[in-house]
């Protein structure tokens, strides 16, 4: 049996103790509630940004498919883009016109070609012929797998193949020249920039609502190597205004989308 001499003491020392337990305690929860807390914001923050990232896919979804307006001047079939991110539908055939020895152009731009063979004839530059214009899906798909095929035969990997392809032989579907509004001239060769013709284009083939489709200074753009035998219809207006401001076909058409919401 335990005999307590001093009880006053006894007990202060039992009070010390069960203060001394509590404010440990009290400590120890505030400790636990801390980490609980943090926890739990993280995780809030967490849910608030990737609500954040769902608006903003759903935002841009939402302006990808967004209609443009029937009277809308991008809905013009001669501004109709045509590249790695736009693609035309594999069964579009445009209504076709030939201009010779079979090679077909569409038939509401094909008078401008022949004005502007005509008159380049006119100032004695005879040195120039359409060498390609409208192709077919399988026709493209031919050419392009003919390319990626060279490229495999360089050692290349099929993937890194078809990329080098597409830099200078577009995929079915993703060609110009599905839209029968293109034409290549003479032996489709970057030689071409040094004849008479290739000259007079640059001066005067927006006079008939032609462009050089794919620029040396504009690679990084059209993420096509520069063609200087490649000219695209696409209108009179049309082609001063981008030769006026230095632009190439995407450049114009986002210029064209800015002046439209304004």
């Amino acid at each position: 049996m335990i005999v307590v001499k001093n009880k006053t003491k006894f007990i202060k020392g039992i009070l010390i103790i069960i203060i001394a337990l509590s404010l440990f305690i009290g400590i120890l929860w505030g400790i636990v509630s801390l980490v609980i807390t943090l926890f739990t914001k993280k995780a809030d923050n967490q849910d608030s940004a990737q609500k954040q990232i769902e608006n903003i896919i759903d935002t841009n979804k939402t302006t990808q498919v967004s209609t443009i307006p029937e009277n809308s001047v991008l809905n013009e079939w001669n501004l109709k883009l045509v590249n790695n991110d736009n693609s035309v539908d594999k069964t579009y055939v445009p209504e076709l016109e030939e201009y010779a020895d079979g090679i077909m152009f569409d038939k509401r731009a094909i008078g401008y070609l022949r004005s502007m063979i005509n008159a380049m004839h006119k100032e004695k530059i005879t040195g120039i012929w359409v060498q390609s214009a409208y192709r077919s899906y399988e026709k493209q798909e031919e050419l392009f797998n003919r390319k990626v095929t060279e490229y495999k035969n360089q050692g290349k990997e099929q993937a890194e193949a078809e990329k080098l392809a597409q830099m200078v032989v577009q995929r079915p579907e993703m060609s110009e020249h599905n839209l029968g509004l293109a034409a290549d001239f003479n032996t489709v060769t970057n030689e071409f920039e040094n004849t008479k013709a290739f000259k007079w284009l640059q001066e005067n083939a927006e006079d008939y609502g032609f462009i050089l489709r794919y620029p040396k200074d504009k690679q990084d753009i059209t993420k096509i190597t520069y063609e200087s035998w490649h000219w695209r219809y696409v209108g009179e207006e049309h082609a001063k205004v981008m030769k006026e401001k230095g632009y190439c076909l995407e450049e114009y058409i986002d210029y064209l989308k800015g002046a439209e919401s304004v």
